[in-house]
């Protein structure tokens, strides 16, 4: 047992009193005491004037941080749909643009190797982007990521563009070589 059971057992007698007669009364009575012998808190006229004025200029704080946060958010919301339809645009464009190459070396412009090899580069251009969008993720509203992503589809497209481009002349080329034959 511990010191403090051991003292309670001790004294248990002295903690079975019943309290002295008449102090309900007199603890009722204190609860009764007239006003003068009550403590009261008074506030000043200038100090309801202040507490008044602080609680206006924090509701006023507040509804000027909760409406910047609301126009954070919904440029955030407008910086995404942007990006979005920008990664669409440029998305359907490189498909495009491969399609078109695919269809040239069909046409016998190029070669299916070449093609294919054009898709391993623009793949591998694909593996950086990844870790942009993991950036992106992190830090969304960053416009330093955002301009790198629209650029890189900017790059990818730019590339299939001067490729389909070179195979273009290459066409043209031909072409001239044939309708004009030494004689």
């Amino acid at each position: 047992m511990d010191e403090l059971s051991k003292i309670l057992i001790e004294h248990h007698a002295e903690f079975e009193e019943e309290p002295k007669e008449g102090h309900f009364d007199r603890f009722k009575e204190k609860l009764r005491l007239p006003e003068s012998k009550r403590k009261r808190l008074h506030i000043s006229p200038f100090l309801k004037v202040a507490v008044v004025l602080v609680i206006v200029l924090l509701s006023a704080n507040l509804y000027v941080h909760l409406r910047n946060h609301k126009t954070k958010v919904q440029e955030s919301v407008a910086v995404k749909s942007d990006l979005g339809e920008a990664s669409f645009y440029y998305t359907n464009s490189i498909n495009n643009g491969i399609r078109d190459l695919e269809q040239m070396a069909k046409e016998g412009i190029g070669s299916h190797k070449e093609i294919v090899q054009i898709k391993h580069e623009l793949a591998e251009m694909d593996s950086l982007f990844v870790n942009l969008q993991q950036e992106y993720r992190a830090n969304p509203n960053d416009e330093r990521i955002i301009n790198a992503m629209i650029e890189y589809y900017q790059t990818k497209l730019d590339i299939v563009n001067t490729i389909k481009t070179d195979l273009e002349n290459v066409k043209q080329l031909k072409r001239k070589n044939h309708e004009n034959p030494e004689i």
